[in-house]
């Protein structure tokens, strides 16, 4: 029985996150006509004892799948680079 209560609070907690990755992705898209992604080493990141949990919690890789895929029925571009990519693009197109 306590399990039962804890496996729904689980998957709870779970269908929140997959419905806060789903707006904030449609948010973005409605937004932007093109998306830069900075790829991350999410495994070093989640090195640090600290942060791991935290970091494991919000999933980004399947944020950035689920942003991929609304992005691609509403024709956006989302293109991932890396961290000298992301800078760049995000003062290039602040400029505009």
């Amino acid at each position: 029985m306590v399990q039962n209560k804890i496996a729904r609070l689980h998957q709870h907690i779970a269908r929140q996150r997959e419905y806060f990755h789903y707006k904030t992705a449609h948010k973005l898209v409605k937004e932007y006509d093109l998306i830069a992604v900075e790829n991350l080493n999410i495994r070093g990141l989640a090195k640090n004892t600290k942060l791991s949990k935290s970091i494991y919690d919000v999933a980004w890789g399947n944020f950035i799948e689920k942003l991929n895929a609304v992005a691609a029925v509403r024709g956006v571009h989302v293109s991932r680079g890396e961290w000298p990519f992301a800078r760049t693009s995000s003062s290039y197109f602040s400029k505009l």
